[in-house]
């Protein structure tokens, strides 16, 4: 199992945080009409976006690149009670991987993955257009690794499928009864 894992940028960490909680701030303050108390037994269909940048790690004496990329994919959330929702996710990415070495970089290969999701939401009331969430969840990773032709013969890279957990949290604007955005982190 390659591990691709280590210390994420910094700087476009703390943009995206900080443009998090400006959004979070904007909605929660535009919003003005008490939450929706009918949400359990309601189900919700969606499609994703997300935007996915892989920490860079060693494998030998080189260090592994994965390029940013996006990843899409659809969403099914229930809610069980007003302020629990479940919410099943399944993604799709495909990044170019390189490898950087003391004589340069090299594409070794593309990274293509598949995350299924399961997470439970708790939702803080605050008004009917605007839930913030916490979420916490468990997935499963389908990995595959497509070595490029050129790679020398006896190198090979198997990625294992995983097991992994995640946590966040999120706002969900609600435009009416039938239409919402999301925003995870």
């Amino acid at each position: 199992m390659i591990n691709i894992s280590g210390e994420r940028r910094p700087k476009m960490k703390k943009k995206f945080v900080a443009l998090f909680f400006v959004v979070t701030a904007f909605i929660l303050v535009v919003s003005q009409i008490g939450f929706a108390q009918d949400m359990d037994g309601r189900l919700g269909i969606g499609a994703r976006v997300s935007y996915v940048n892989f920490s860079d790690d060693g494998l030998y004496q080189f260090d592994v690149d994965p390029d940013e990329t996006p990843m899409y994919g659809g969403n099914i959330t229930y809610f069980v009670l007003s302020y629990l929702s479940i919410e099943l996710s399944v993604d799709y990415l495909k990044t170019d991987v390189d490898l950087d070495t003391k004589s340069g970089t090299v594409d070794i290969g593309d990274l293509e993955q598949i995350p299924v999701l399961l997470s439970l939401r708790t939702h803080l009331p605050t008004n009917l257009k605007v839930s913030p969430y916490l979420t916490i969840g468990i997935g499963y990773y389908f990995n595959d690794f497509d070595m490029k032709s050129y790679v020398p013969a006896g190198y090979d890279v198997d990625i294992d499928d995983s097991f992994g957990y995640h946590l966040g949290g999120g706002i969900e604007y609600f435009f009416n009864n039938h239409f919402a955005f999301n925003l995870d982190f």
